[in-house]
């Protein structure tokens, strides 16, 4: 059950329900989360940092998204209409992605402080860079190249899936917000595909590139296979404070993801690719 909404919950309360829930010393945990859901955390997101290290070890591997928008051209995200001069304007601006100041609030305060932890080695990639904390993450945040296919075979996110006993972790979001279903989904026979541009370098040298990629789910099939993989009965379920969470084995749902998402988007009429 979870906790009354006006507890305030401390370190050793997070590590308790994260053992309840499955986490292990030994485990790696790719980590999404919702602080909010939790409740009233001692030390906000470092609290929840310090218990997931306690709970798996020092020398085990804690991931979270390192998304950032620095290189990307805002009128992507803007609905604002501008001539092509002004758009030429905004795009010589556009900073570019730099991993030691492009922040990731984009994927929430956790996220955010675990970018400036000690030890933590962030991917290279412009716009869909890992954050990997543990003695081996440099193995496998190290090369995030090419640009194309950001979270497929040869990134982080597929790597991670010969990690041995490497696990995602879901509190207080769904599986909208399962950025391994992205990896699934650059794996599947049959992908939803796009385009995206973003800038090299910086603002004074920088160059625009396109690079394809698998599409953005928009909810419309991400909660539909996080349900199909519960069914099975390979999801533990519980409470971290007062968030529902999930923990599952990460190679597992990344096979099973790839399979169901494939098939259904040959249903849909998505050509192989």
């Amino acid at each position: 059950m979870p906790y009354p909404s006006n507890r305030i919950l401390g370190k050793d309360d997070l590590v308790g329900d994260l053992k309840t829930l499955g986490l292990a010393s030994g485990h790696g945990v790719f980590v999404h989360s919702a602080l909010g859901q939790i409740g009233h955390v001692i030390g906000g997101p470092r609290g929840l940092i310090e218990a997931l290290v306690d709970v798996v070890g020092d020398d085990e591997l804690i991931g979270m998204p390192g998304f950032s928008r620095d290189a990307y051209d805002p009128a992507d995200f803007l609905d604002i209409e501008m001539s092509d001069l002004e758009h030429a304007r905004i795009r010589d601006q556009v900073p570019g992605f730099d991993k030691d100041r492009s922040d990731v609030r984009q994927n929430g305060s956790v996220p955010e402080t675990l970018r400036s932890w000690p030890g933590v080695v962030r991917s290279q990639h412009p716009t869909s860079s890992v954050l990997l904390l543990g003695a081996d993450a440099e193995t496998y945040a190290g090369e995030h190249d090419p640009y194309g296919w950001a979270t497929g075979p040869t990134s982080p996110w597929g790597r991670l899936m010969n990690r041995p006993n490497m696990k995602v972790l879901l509190i207080g979001v769904g599986w909208n917000r399962c950025s391994a279903l992205h990896a699934a989904e650059s794996l599947a026979k049959h992908k939803r595909v796009k385009t995206r541009h973003f800038k090299l370098g910086n603002q004074r040298d920088g160059s625009w590139i396109e690079a394809p990629d698998v599409a953005d789910d928009l909810d419309k099939l991400f909660p539909l296979v996080g349900a199909a993989w519960e069914s099975e009965g390979r999801v533990a379920t519980g409470n971290v404070g007062g968030a529902a969470s999930r923990l599952t084995d990460y190679r597992q749902l990344v096979t099973f993801a790839s399979d169901w998402i494939s098939e259904r988007n040959r249903l849909d009429g998505v050509p192989e690719s």
